[in-house]
């Protein structure tokens, strides 16, 4: 069963002092699920005190360094401790080979149980204790793909680095959690379409057509300060958890 959410990197594109970049992670009864892994994800995954023995799942949205550049350290960080349990990698089709590059680049040999599912031609995978994983794509630079994390009874959806579009809406309808990327405020909405973002107004007016019952806000800019974030409101309820971990 879904249980929390964290999201432990909340800053698009660049990191800064206080924000890393995007990593979010999702817990269920036996095992947690990473989605996407940003510069520096390992060290603020650790402080948060997530366990090697619990990470089953990576979900990676698309090939951008802020969205995998903290990657093959996780992966190395892995091999070092030894870790042999199962990892399943879920991605674009270029990520295998990314990391099979990255290994034979720095004169590393792989021996680690790792799996890997190109999400461009599965979009529906069946995890382990019946959590359930669809996908769409979304419309960014580069192919880029939104998740929805369902168990019997819950559903978690994530979106980021993307222009507002039909997808975000079906792939989040009745969602108990959309947890969405607002790069941008709405008063520079040209620069967001120009950079395939999405601002804040346009994350809510998707809440609103997929009638979920809570929208999370993510990926900010370093132009915004915490106290910009923070007065984001959506159906009575802060947009804005940070680090918190909160449950579904």
């Amino acid at each position: 069963m879904l249980q929390s959410f964290q999201i432990i990197g909340y800053s698009g594109g660049v990191p800064t002092q206080d924000r890393g970049v995007t990593c979010v992670m999702v817990s269920t009864t036996n095992y947690d699920v990473m989605i996407d892994c940003g510069e520096g994800s390992y060290l603020r995954w650790q402080k948060a005190g997530y366990k090697w023995k619990n990470l089953k799942y990576i979900l990676i949205t698309h090939m951008h360094p802020d969205h995998i550049g903290g990657l093959i350290p996780l992966l190395f960080y892995r091999k070092l401790f030894g870790i042999d349990s199962l990892l399943t990698l879920i991605g674009p089709p270029q990520l295998k080979e990314y990391f099979e590059d990255c290994y034979r680049h720095s004169g590393l040999s792989n021996n680690q149980d790792l799996q890997w599912i190109d999400i461009s031609t599965n979009n529906q995978i069946n995890f382990q204790n019946d959590i359930h994983i669809n996908t769409m794509e979304m419309k960014h630079k580069i192919p880029c793909w939104g998740y929805r994390i369902s168990d019997s009874g819950k559903n978690l959806v994530f979106i980021t680095d993307t222009l507002p579009n039909a997808n975000a809406v079906k792939l989040s309808e009745n969602a108990d959690v959309l947890i969405h990327e607002a790069t941008f405020t709405h008063n520079m909405r040209e620069k967001a379409k120009k950079h395939f973002h999405t601002t804040e107004i346009q994350a809510m007016e998707i809440a609103d057509k997929a009638k979920v019952k809570r929208l999370i806000l993510t990926h900010f800019s370093q132009r915004l300060t915490d106290r910009d974030v923070q007065e984001w409101i959506w159906n009575g309820k802060s947009c804005i958890v940070f680090d918190e971990r909160v449950e579904i």
